[in-house]
């Protein structure tokens, strides 16, 4: 298995569209320059002094209410295995490996590990930037974090679950459809689970629900139901989409 998602980080490291997650990047440098420079158009409301950890829940919370960062997941997810299918270059990978399951998993883990590292450089370069240029000013406490780490931590472990949501969804949906299909569908699914948390009583089966909830008013029973029904969705689309392949025609 090692082997196998070594080889697929790799491929995943040449892959143009997850180069394209950097663009990320900019938002925390650019906003903590807006904020250096006192801009009209960027502003930083807070109602405690911010400290380098909050900076970074912060930035992370803007690049997941901008959605981008979904779709260039999906398009990847899309193809990791669809696109080998499609190409037939996955047939070379069954000879060697004559396990489906181990291979789909190692598509799926190899995912999860590229995004948790870029999550984390992420956290670190907001950091950084919030140390070059916020810390020093009226709003900041110039800490890296502040007794209020663990809630900081665990919304941005909150906002990195939802994102692997993502990655095993479509990953599942390209063992049936087409990739755009699969990222057209991930989206009206996405799109009807964000609007399924204004519904009493329907609102607990969607994990967005709990997501929101843990975005405007934190606490720990709200994120273990949150992870719970996460990842219990995650394991599930993960089950199918092993089923699939197994059952598929190559």
């Amino acid at each position: 298995m090692l082997k196998i998602i070594k080889f697929e980080i790799g491929k995943q490291v040449k892959r143009k569209e997850n180069l394209i997650l950097f663009f990320m990047f900019l938002m925390p440098l650019l906003y903590s320059i807006g904020v250096y420079r006192n801009s009209n158009i960027i502003t930083y409301n807070s109602s405690e002094l911010v400290n380098g950890l909050s900076f970074a829940k912060d930035m992370f919370t803007f690049i997941y209410m901008a959605f981008i960062v979904y779709i260039i997941l999906a398009i990847n997810s899309s193809n990791i295995l669809r696109g080998e299918i499609e190409n037939d270059s996955i047939s070379i990978m069954l000879t060697r490996i004559n396990n489906r399951g181990r291979i789909y998993r190692a598509k799926l883990y190899t995912q999860i590990i590229y995004w948790t590292v870029i999550t984390c450089l992420f956290v670190l370069f907001s950091i950084f930037c919030y140390y070059i240029f916020i810390s020093k000013l009226k709003i900041a406490s110039g800490s890296i974090v502040s007794k209020g780490w663990i809630s900081d931590t665990l919304i941005i472990i909150s906002l990195w679950s939802s994102y692997i949501f993502a990655i095993s969804m479509v990953q599942s949906l390209s063992m049936n459809f087409k990739p755009f299909v699969s990222i057209g569908i991930f989206i009206i699914v996405f799109i009807i689970l964000i609007y399924l948390k204004e519904f009493p009583k329907v609102q607990l089966v969607s994990p967005f629900y709990y997501l929101n909830k843990i975005l405007n008013d934190w606490n720990t029973i709200t994120f273990v139901k949150y992870m719970i029904i996460n990842w219990g969705i995650i394991f599930l689309f993960s089950f199918l989409g092993i089923k699939k392949f197994k059952k598929s025609d190559l």
